[in-house]
């Protein structure tokens, strides 16, 4: 009898950037990360990709990529974001699904997902279509294949989704035990009740589809998914496998696939060092002799049904109501506000599907003016998205598409209508509807979209369906005393969001100040004419083409920028006016004569919080050097004090901290050459009973402890760096400090191979590799890595 053992993980995080830049904002609750895309790829996302086995030391003794021996939903939206701000993470989660290949057969552990994550019984039958073709598109771009399989977000099931997803190609998806209906032997006429999640899960079904089509369905094993969420299997990692083991039938005479399946964030988000948990159940079932690791599109291939099913329509793996989290006050939360209503769900779905059937029969009617075939141009646009909408994608796409030479304007207008089109679409993401509030991120972000797609339609259309929009909203009652409802929210938390190409010229010029880079969605280009560098002011001014990429629409602007504090912020921008004017209105402004200026003014207030946070992380350092000097100017007269026996004040102390903190930074950034002066002056410091800065010096520690990692691994044979890692940890564990050694160890495991052909030559007498084979003991023991 053959049996196994497939564990999948659903990774995905919604869509959280701003519609009208194209960037994720900070996010104040993920701190200190800058956004939760940033913290959970800290917790999960990059953990997986090397999950650490401990041997009974504690030390590492290997590192596995969870991602190439499970099966994974790869999520376009979490994708696109890994590719951009984490691409060492995203080609880990890619070359796993390659290496699985290896190991399963031609079978990848990926598995596509709908591309936005909508609830797909709640879509229309226009947006499940879309939803189908843009997650196989996205799929193929990032992993070189069609996907086998496709998740269903929320594991929510209609058969037309399963028919639209049959006719893509897809073989099979997973759901719930509680969505099956009821099952029977192919080729019999009598049906078995299954309801109430008593479906048989060690077998895949076939679901026949009214097109004539079918698709496989496999039902996860709900008890023990409920546990490694919520429970505690992820404690042990043995456990974790005993469970699985436990699974299987007794005696059984046939093939039996035991499998489940949690979101992915679940293993090292959710549950701390919940990867660790995982990489050890698998290496648990792995050593096994009578079962075996898959995936599903192997198990399928070799064991294809024998039964089918009738599914429960309009049913999910997390609302116990069907799917009516998303559009009703069903009673299904997150757990965190217990007392709280729901009553806005509703409200809000009606204005998401007011907005939706209000958008598409116009955008198909305008689309048919330029393009073929305005549906099949839609689903081919998810190709602008993977292109950036460079101009060989967009050239591409209209040759595909055009009726004719498409005018300037009418491209534009062609492509107003898609990116309205993909805002649309973007609204309706579940996380919308999901949690307790109104007012909560993820319903505000489903807001902002559907904002970003009213606002379009104007431009487009010059239909404004805003008002409508809000007066639905406001019967969508806020559980936070500081909005009355959705439409307060609304007005505090999604218009100010919004850009139009005056104020994205506006910031680019304060980004200009700082050399910081421009929105994503936007091409900035620009002269820099005016400039003003003087004791605590700086300032630009000059002519600024803003483009956004999305839509083609461009604009010229003379803009003005002044900066003079984080409170003392003026931005200026207006139509061109000619050279003269602008250095008029350049001089007024560095006067103080905004008014006189002629130009739209924005000042520090008007500032998001992701402009403040940007221009503030440059700042950063120099309030450090500041402080700096002026314990240089003040240390005389503090050491006069301290040879006087004269208390110092709370200023003269924090000082006084800051300049040993600095000091002490500095040693660990130049890889403590000097251990005895490092350790010498920790002890100065603590005789003094000035507080060291433990999380500013243990970054600085960590941060050169990677570099002479890296160092290491670039430079075969010096020992020199290898040294380097032993001293500046013998340095952080006076405090002791915080050690952020991901990285290191990981570099570290990689180079064992190299240290046993080191070891080799210098068992024969080689010098030069016996001290490298010693520094390399050395420095693997300091980040915790077994070397052999």
């Amino acid at each position: 009898m053959d049996r196994a053992v497939c564990i999948h993980g659903h990774f995905y995080q919604p869509p959280r950037e701003n519609p009208w830049l194209g960037d994720v904002e900070v996010q104040r609750s993920a701190a200190p990360y800058h956004d939760w895309n940033e913290r959970v790829t800290a917790e999960c996302y990059g953990p997986n990709t090397a999950a650490r086995i401990l041997d009974a030391d504690g030390m590492i003794a290997e590192a596995a990529n969870t991602y190439s021996k499970i099966s994974f939903t790869a999520a376009p939206t979490l994708l696109s974001w890994l590719e951009r701000h984490r691409p060492e993470v995203y080609r880990a989660v890619v070359d796993a699904d390659r290496e699985s290949r290896e190991r399963y057969g031609g079978h990848g552990s990926a598995i596509a997902s709908c591309y936005s994550h909508l609830i797909m019984p709640l879509a229309s039958p226009r947006d499940r279509r879309t939803q189908v073709a843009w997650g196989v598109r996205d799929f193929a771009s990032r992993f070189g294949r069609k996907p086998e399989g496709m998740w269903l977000p929320e594991t929510a099931v209609d058969i037309e989704s399963l028919d639209l997803m049959a006719e893509a190609g897809i073989r099979f998806t997973v759901l719930a035990p509680h969505q099956a209906e009821r099952v029977r032997v192919i080729g019999a006429t009598g049906w078995t009740d299954v309801s109430g999640g008593r479906v048989e899960t060690r077998m895949p079904y076939l679901c026949r589809l009214p097109s004539g089509q079918s698709i496989a369905v496999f039902f996860y094993n709900g008890s023990i998914a409920r546990d490694v969420a919520f429970g505690d299997l992820l404690l042990d990692g043995r456990r974790f496998a005993g469970r699985l083991f436990g699974a299987f039938s007794r005696g059984g005479g046939r093939p039996e696939l035991v499998h489940i399946a949690t979101d992915g964030e679940t293993y090292g988000h959710h549950r701390t060092f919940g990867e660790m948990a995982l990489v050890y159940c698998l290496r648990t079932i792995e050593a096994r002799s009578d079962t075996r690791l898959t995936v599903y599109g192997e198990y399928l291939a070799a064991y294809p049904p024998t039964h089918e099913v009738v599914v429960r329509e309009g049913t999910s793996w997390s609302c116990a109501h069907g799917v009516e989290r998303w559009r009703d006050e069903c009673g299904c939360h997150s757990g965190a506000h217990p007392g709280w209503s729901q009553a806005w769900r509703r409200p809000l779905r009606e204005a998401v599907v007011m907005a939706r059937d209000a958008l598409a029969p116009r955008s198909t009617e305008a689309l048919a003016a330029h393009l073929r075939d305005p549906d099949a141009a839609r689903d081919d646009a998810i190709g602008l998205v993977l292109g950036r909408w460079s101009d060989e994608a967009v050239e591409g796409f209209f040759s595909r598409h055009a009726l004719r030479g498409l005018a300037p304007a009418e491209r534009r207008r062609v492509l107003t209508l898609l990116e309205m089109e993909r805002q649309a679409v973007l609204m309706q993401t579940s996380c919308g509807w999901f949690f307790d509030d109104v007012g909560e991120p993820g319903s505000v972000q489903a807001m902002r979209h559907a904002c970003r797609a009213m606002d379009l339609a104007r431009q487009v259309f010059g239909l404004d369906l805003e008002p409508a929009f809000i007066d639905i909203l406001r019967r969508a009652p806020s559980n936070d005393p500081n909005y009355a409802n959705g439409a307060a929210v609304y007005e505090a938390l999604v218009r100010p969001a919004a850009r139009d190409l005056a104020r994205v010229a506006a910031g680019a010029a304060l980004y200009g100040l700082f050399d910081l880079e421009p929105p994503a969605m936007y091409a900035v280009d620009g002269d820099r004419r005016y400039r003003l560098e003087e004791e605590g002011r700086r300032g630009l001014a000059g002519a600024v083409r803003v483009r956004s990429r999305a839509t083609g629409d461009e604009a010229l602007y003379d803009v003005a920028a002044l900066f003079a504090g984080m409170d003392r912020v003026v931005l200026g921008v207006r139509e061109p006016g000619g050279d003269e004017a602008l250095r008029e209105a350049w001089e007024k402004m560095v006067r103080g004569n905004q008014a006189g200026a002629d130009l739209r003014v924005y000042t520090a207030a008007d500032l998001s919080d992701e402009e403040r946070w940007a221009v503030a992380r440059r700042l950063a350092p120099g309030v450090g050097q500041a402080v700096s000097a002026v314990y240089r100017d003040a240390a005389a007269l503090i050491g006069v004090l301290a040879d006087l026996g004269i208390p110092a004040s709370g200023a003269v102390t924090r000082l006084m901290e800051h300049s040993y903190n600095e000091r002490l930074a500095a040693m660990l950034g130049e890889g403590c050459p000097d251990p005895d002066r490092f350790l010498a002056l920790a002890g100065e410091m603590r005789a003094k009973e000035l507080r060291s800065d433990l999380a500013a010096l243990g970054e600085a520690a960590s941060g050169r402890i990677t570099l002479s990692a890296g160092t290491a691994a670039a430079r075969p044979a010096d020992p020199a760096p290898l040294e380097e890692i032993a001293r500046i940890v013998r340095c952080a564990k006076v405090f002791p400090l915080p050690l952020s050694l991901w990285e290191s160890q990981n570099i570290c495991i990689g180079m064992r191979g190299r240290y046993a052909d080191m070891q080799r030559r210098a068992e024969e007498g080689d010098g030069s590799a016996q001290q490298w084979a010693r520094s390399f003991r050395r420095a693997a023991a300091c980040l915790g890595v077994r070397v052999a």
